[in-house]
């Protein structure tokens, strides 16, 4: 669980402290976040089905969120300009593990039986049992 939150943490946060950067720069509202959430909830699903955990989707944001501190080494970069992005990936990051927790705990009356079912149990997909892999 440590090793996936620490390596999944350190592309998203690679990905915000490079390419988000880049986007805060063009200076078009909405831009970095249009672009930038979506790969987050990527990141934090891919996290989120490999570990099942949701600490380890929360740690995985504050590896992102430290990662972020690195544009303060370009030349002209604020703090208070990074505040904004850092507290946005750790409340996404939040979410991300309060989402996973309610789903793990079936509090979610939305969500499909599948869903519903994660745990510390592996358990095979339907999906996969129809065409015989494993």
């Amino acid at each position: 669980m440590l090793v996936a939150a620490l390596f999944w943490g350190s592309v998203w946060g690679l990905g915000e402290a490079t390419l988000g950067h880049v986007l805060h720069l063009v200076h078009v509202p909405g831009l970095p976040g249009l672009v930038m959430v979506p790969f987050a909830v990527l990141i934090m699903g891919r996290l989120a089905v490999r570990s099942r955990s949701a600490g380890a989707v929360f740690l995985a944001g504050v590896v992102a969120a430290g990662f972020k501190f690195f544009d303060l080494l370009v030349p002209g970069t604020d703090i208070l300009a990074l505040s904004r992005p850092i507290q946005a990936i750790l409340l996404e990051a939040l979410a991300a593990a309060v989402w996973i927790k309610l789903a793990k705990m079936g509090t979610f009356l939305f969500f499909p039986a599948e869903v519903k079912s994660l745990g510390p149990e592996k358990q095979k997909r339907p999906h996969f049992e129809e065409t015989g892999w494993s």
